[in-house]
């Protein structure tokens, strides 16, 4: 079966570590977006995200995405208030993600992966969850998928 790259991203960061993982394990790929409007302001941003880990929000996610051809789902996205942007409790609530493997990718200025973990293994549902990693270097995305 097929893999499918799913990502958030706000700066654009996690978008091009997402199009190298997709190159790299011939992945499908796909933007994962939200009408909430996040802020382009870094100091707006980071309020905004701490409203809605605060309030415990699940920003409804514009992608209806069909995961039936799809054995593995790579999963990336930033890391606020070192853990995953609440739009991915929504992912996880949204798709039945049975006998799919999910491997997560953070893209973070000072965060490894292990600090989001415990909230991945938290959310994960029914999917296998793989170890993730941070990719914000080709040698730590190299490295992520050698796992």
């Amino acid at each position: 079966m097929k893999s499918i790259v799913i990502y958030f991203t706000q700066s654009g960061t996690t978008k091009a570590a997402a199009e190298k993982i997709a190159a790299k394990t011939d992945s499908d790929i796909v933007e994962m977006t939200t009408s909430d409007v996040y802020p382009d302001n870094f100091d707006d941003l980071v309020a905004k995200a701490k409203e809605q880990i605060d309030g415990n929000e699940r920003p409804v996610i514009n992608e209806d995405f069909d995961f039936s051809d799809y054995k593995t789902i790579y999963l990336g996205f930033p890391i606020w208030y070192q853990q995953p942007p609440m739009i991915i409790h929504s992912f996880f609530e949204k798709f039945d993600l049975t006998d799919k493997t999910v491997i997560p990718f953070i893209t973070s200025g000072s965060s490894s992966f292990s600090v989001c973990e415990p909230y991945m293994n938290n959310m994960k549902t029914n999917a296998k969850l793989e170890n993730g990693f941070r990719s914000n270097s080709d040698l730590e995305i190299e490295e992520g998928l050698a796992l």
